[in-house]
């Protein structure tokens, strides 16, 4: 009767331990996708600040740097907005 007691009991521990890791497991599941969905939110907001950066400083480069010059920063600005909107 002890014996069967004991058995039931390390039965009971070990399912508590299989439990508990799961919950673990879970947690830090939702936890990283916490963090995903962060840190994809703050690529996109830095992003788009970039880009409008970008812009204004492309339009501001056009208007005051004129010639051969002045197309080739405009080119370069324009193509680093294009990057930032694929990415």
């Amino acid at each position: 009767m002890l014996e069967a007691i004991e058995k039931l009991l390390k039965e009971y521990k070990k399912n508590l331990q299989k439990m508990s890791a799961q919950a673990t497991a879970m947690a830090l599941v939702q936890k990283k996708d916490s963090l995903v969905k962060k840190t994809k939110k703050s690529g996109e907001t830095e992003s788009e600040s970039a880009k409008s950066s970008i812009t204004s400083a492309t339009s501001g480069l056009g208007e005051t740097v004129k010639g051969q010059f002045g197309k080739k920063v405009t080119q370069v600005l324009e193509d680093q907005g294009k990057m930032l909107d694929k990415f």
